[in-house]
């Protein structure tokens, strides 16, 4: 099925990573590089979780993740808001946030959302953390 037109859900235990950046580089190659630390989905995941992480549907495990904080897309939007008093500190926000989900730029990031047809504001942020190679047993 790959990952044409959904933000895939986690399934058995596993969450797909097969969207691509602007730059055409997995996402799934973002996450193990330590450069995508953030995803949004349409369902939120329990903090604590662990969670494979997959190239594709029923494709093997390349690493394992456990979140570390989930909140609905439009919370995060207005938690930012008290703190980002000016434009320019509202913009910095978003750079932040739009290298943790592995873009280059916001638009970017909104470009994938309305391309594959899903209002952003529908989904999760979901941040996690790899476990470390020891600990994936």
């Amino acid at each position: 099925m790959g990952c044409q037109g959904r933000v895939l859900e986690p399934e058995g235990g596993g969450m797909i990573f097969c969207a691509k950046n602007e730059d055409g580089v997995p996402t799934w190659k973002l996450v193990l590089e330590g450069k995508k630390t953030v995803t949004r989905r349409l369902k939120p995941m329990p903090v604590g979780k662990e969670f494979a992480i997959q190239p594709g549907r029923g494709k093997k495990a390349v690493a394992r993740g456990k979140v570390i904080s989930c909140i609905k897309h439009i919370d995060w939007v207005k938690s930012i808001f008290p703190k980002a008093s000016t434009t320019l500190q509202l913009r910095n926000f978003q750079f932040i946030e739009v290298h943790k989900e592995g873009f280059k730029v916001w638009q970017g990031l909104i470009n994938w959302f309305e391309e594959h047809k899903i209002n952003i504001n529908d989904t999760y942020r979901i941040e996690f953390e790899l476990i470390p190679e020891d600990n994936n047993g």
